[in-house]
């Protein structure tokens, strides 16, 4: 069986690929790679910092990795509670430690668990890091010390994380600001490691902030822990039945971000994206490229071009927006899955961050999220946007990739097709800048079909037209 890498850390299935032996297997590997790139001939024993979140044994593995980090002479750092995936990379920068393990599969369903690996500045680890480890992975035996020889022998040293994290987020956010304000919030974190961190974070002022699925559940209440609005119809329904100025959900990491306006309408994250850049240009002054995923909102394309910044598009996956930050005057970057990164604070994505930084723009601007939107959708048109998400045979995804990479369609729902992007699986590009992505998950067995366009009413011919050509 060969272990791999998807568009964040390793995730699969738990008690079929997804083991503790295989835990071993990659945590090995992870090892063996750092102590030769960051732990030079005659230095200490090197230090990791070890996470993990509220799902079904996340805890146990997190003991599995220190155990063979242990094993291999790596000290951890481990968290003693649930932890957003974000304080892993604040405590890694906060320490300077060349990594952190972060046991989660984010915002799959409750049967998946994973691995992510976060280096020295607070990312996501590069794809030359990931080869490295791949190549790894069962090259040699596993090196293991138990868990309790390993924390009496003072190479596990168990941690509280937390304070690091919300110290990072109060030096970056205007927490008084938002406390000033006359602003009902509900938040929803949907079982998963933000808890009531927002809610702890806002204690104490005017802004009055209820949550809902704080408590941990390792089966996220019977679906998948991701902000979309499908699995947002709890909080949609209360901000209306409470009415509130916003909804607030994060995934079961908390590194991404879904929104609910006060009249129960789930915004899409590239909106989110929008509503923050204009905050951050009019508002904080601050300057920059922007970076947006394939499948993201041309919204963020007028907007941008608007405030004379240049857009960057980039394949799905925070990685390759991490990468950017780095090497580049980087202002804000995101993905569709609402994961997004601001300058200032880490190379990262972060839901709670986010999150607070809305509020942050309403409170600044004085403004309902509801006039704000209004704003934007006059000035750069209100752009409609769906998804489908197809379980496929492996051969029915091979013969739909292997058509539309020899002869894209030249019509798509009755619209020309202007352009093809095949910078992350294959994108037609309408006239009217509609269009519809075709692309296939980095975690699960799925075929995704996105679609976008400034026309309410061929929304849906697109994802059916999408449907359709899959064979689905």
């Amino acid at each position: 069986m060969t272990i791999k890498f998807g568009t964040e850390g390793w995730r699969a299935v738990m008690a079929e690929e997804f083991t503790a032996d295989n835990v071993r297997l990659v945590t090995q590997a992870i090892a063996e790679h750092f102590k030769q790139e960051a732990q030079p001939s005659g230095k200490p024993p090197l230090t990791l910092s070890v996470g993990h979140d509220t799902r079904f044994l996340s805890d146990y593995f997190a003991r599995v990795v220190c155990e063979v980090l242990a094993g291999n002479g790596v000290r951890s750092h481990v968290t003693d509670r649930a932890v957003p995936t974000c304080a892993v990379s604040r405590y890694v920068v906060a320490k300077g430690l060349p990594a952190g393990i972060m046991v989660t599969a984010s915002h799959n369903p409750a049967i998946y668990n994973g691995l992510k690996v976060k280096v020295s500045y607070g990312g996501s680890a590069t794809s030359d890091t990931v080869a490295s480890i791949e190549r790894r992975i069962g090259e040699h035996p596993v090196q293991r010390l138990p868990y309790d020889e390993a924390l009496a022998a003072g190479m596990v040293k168990p941690v509280h994380m937390v304070p690091l994290y919300l110290q990072g987020i109060k030096a970056f956010i205007d927490l008084p600001l938002i406390r000033r304000a006359n602003t009902r919030v509900l938040v929803d974190s949907m079982h998963g490691a933000g808890g009531r961190l927002i809610e702890g974070l806002l204690a104490g002022g005017r802004c009055r902030v209820e949550t809902l699925r704080g408590d941990p559940d390792p089966l996220f209440g019977g679906q998948a822990p991701e902000p979309i609005a499908s699995h947002l119809t709890e909080l949609q329904a209360e901000v209306k039945r409470r009415r509130a100025a916003v909804g607030l959900a994060n995934d079961g990491d908390a590194d991404r971000l879904g929104i609910v306006g006060p009249d129960g309408r789930w915004l899409n994250p590239g909106q989110v994206m929008c509503v923050l850049l204009t905050h951050l240009v009019k508002s904080r002054r601050m300057s920059g490229a922007v970076v947006k995923t394939v499948s993201n909102t041309m919204m963020i394309n007028r907007l941008a071009d608007s405030l004379g910044l240049r857009v960057i598009e980039v394949p799905v996956g925070f990685k390759h927006v991490t990468k950017l930050m780095l090497t580049e005057d980087i202002l804000i970057g995101g993905e569709e899955s609402g994961g997004i990164g601001v300058k200032g604070y880490l190379p990262e994505r972060d839901g709670v961050l986010n999150a607070l930084l809305l509020l942050e723009a309403m409170a600044s601007s004085k403004q309902s999220l509801a006039a704000l939107m209004s704003g934007l959708e006059r000035q750069y048109g209100r752009w409609w946007y769906g998804r489908r998400d197809l379980h496929l045979k492996m051969s029915q995804v091979e013969a739909l990739f292997e058509r539309l990479q020899r002869q894209a369609p030249e019509t798509m729902a009755g619209q020309p097709v202007a352009s093809v992007n095949r910078l992350d699986g294959v994108k037609l590009v309408g006239r009217d800048e509609s269009w519809l992505l075709f692309r296939r998950s980095g975690t699960e067995p799925i075929v995704r079909i996105y679609a976008e366009t400034p026309r309410q009413a061929r929304l849906a011919p697109l994802l059916n037209f999408g449907v359709r050509l899959a064979g689905a």
